[in-house]
């Protein structure tokens, strides 16, 4: 049997928890809503989604907020690769 929800008074879905983990849906993330014929796709956040936010935020430092947070990331993924060479020479 497909997963099924049942819609609140107020237009509201609860995506199924398998479904939003396969699909990558975590909270935060932007979905779109696309009608086909008499049904509803729904998908992760597009360009289109990503366009309309455009100049929103503007002012808000959060590009330095991303950059910093892609250097730690960066910095964490060195000292793994680091290590699993280390653990290869051992």
């Amino acid at each position: 049997m497909a997963p099924s929800a049942v819609m609140s008074s107020k237009g509201q879905l609860v995506i199924p928890a398998k479904l939003r983990e396969e699909l990558g849906f975590r909270p935060g993330v932007r979905v779109v809503f696309k009608k086909q014929g008499k049904g509803l796709f729904i998908e992760s956040g597009s360009y289109e989604a990503v366009m309309a936010l455009r100049g929103k935020y503007a002012g808000l430092g959060l590009e330095e907020s991303f950059a910093e947070d892609r250097r730690l990331d960066e910095k964490k993924s060195e000292k793994k690769l680091k290590a699993l060479y280390e653990n290869l020479r051992s």
